[in-house]
């Protein structure tokens, strides 16, 4: 069935204050304003120019999307081609992913099909000290921990939208490719800021929890070595291999992994991040009663290699979480400039099996 948990939704379109936990801090920072040299303020999650003003200062949104291997009816994914940032991490089936926008206020129709949160997804948007929006959640039991205990524990607010109608106000079922429920939910983009202000969710941002990644002005090579190609293996237990193209006319990378009979995710990344991180497998038995096993894939922030491509070209990197701000530095210590553009991010497992090649 899924994870089209019934009795966590109640029918109508206000949040219901059992499946949002707010933040009650009182906000003393100024507003993070990025700009280039020349004064043009920049969407601070792609370094482009134009940023709408009227989300400057506010809390960037990260939605939990689904990309279960061998299900065409997920892909492509509803609002993939427009997110400022593309998470894709492992989970208990294949990989699932984080789209985040800076500006919810301008997002698209229809994102998804959204799925529920996982610990290690919950703790990496808030790297970005975004609102964490997602479809049902996972509970702990045994020495599992879930995200109803990470919700709880960490005191991250975050908006559960299988507290809302499936009237397609905020969420909805879209089922144009497929009956099978948990492959149908989205978020109504065009409401979710209205979705935001009328929850309890704290909107403005906090410059000390946001990862600020530094953008050249100009696009520029980020290192000597040539990268027209990016072959990405989550881990020994993960059946996805992600696979990414240089294309030089666009200077960008593109990618067939979220196309299916269903249509083509027409994806262009300037910049592709590979993080590698240590990974544990929790087993929980006995799910849901079903005297079957489901085995988690749990993330531990804890740092290591990864590679950075843009331009072409490619750069070996460190990255780490301090005071809980991604850092990303080359292998002599210098702080990774990003190029202006889209990312997309690939979280793999160092102590698991996973890897990359670029060619």
């Amino acid at each position: 069935a899924g994870i089209y948990f019934g009795f966590f939704y109640h029918k109508g379109d206000e949040p219901q204050q059992d499946t949002t936990v707010s933040q009650q801090e009182e906000i003393t920072e100024e507003p993070l304003v990025v700009t280039q040299e020349s004064g043009a303020v920049v969407n601070p999650l792609t370094g482009d120019a134009a940023f709408n003003e009227a989300a400057i200062g506010k809390r960037p949104i990260a939605v939990v999307v689904e990309n279960e291997y061998g299900t065409a009816s997920v892909r492509p994914q509803w609002g993939i081609e427009s997110a400022d940032i593309v998470m894709e991490g492992e989970t208990e089936y294949s990989t699932r992913m984080l789209f985040f926008w800076a500006d919810y206020t301008n997002l698209p129709d229809e994102i998804g099909p959204a799925r529920s949160a996982r610990p290690p997804f919950i703790r990496f948007s808030q790297l970005f000290d975004a609102i964490f929006v997602h479809a049902g959640l996972s509970h702990s039991k045994d020495n599992y921990v879930g995200a109803d205990e990470v919700f709880e524990t960490e005191k991250v607010d975050h908006i559960n939208l299988l507290s809302f109608a499936e009237n397609g106000t905020y969420f909805g079922r879209d089922k144009s490719r497929t009956k099978t429920i948990e492959h149908t939910g989205y978020l109504n983009g065009k409401n979710a800021a209205e979705m935001i202000e009328k929850s309890t969710v704290r909107t403005e941002l906090k410059e000390s929890r946001f990862t600020q990644f530094d953008f050249n002005e100009e696009a520029a090579p980020v290192g000597d070595g040539k990268a027209e190609s990016l072959t990405l293996k989550w881990s020994n237990r993960c059946p996805k291999t992600g696979k990414f193209t240089y294309n030089a006319d666009k200077k960008v990378y593109t990618t067939t992994d979220f196309d299916s009979k269903f249509g083509e995710a027409d994806l262009g990344f300037t910049n592709l991040l590979v993080l590698l991180d240590k990974t544990e497998y929790i087993v929980k038995e006995n799910y849901k009663g079903s005297g079957n096993s489901e085995t988690y894939c749990d993330y531990k922030l804890s740092g290591g290699k990864g590679v950075l491509l843009s331009e072409g070209t490619y750069t070996e990197i460190e990255w780490s979480v301090k005071k809980g701000k991604l850092v990303i530095k080359d292998d002599k210590g210098k702080t990774i400039k990003l190029n202006p553009g889209k990312t997309y991010i690939g979280y793999g497992s160092s102590n698991n099996g996973g890897s990359y090649t670029v060619e």
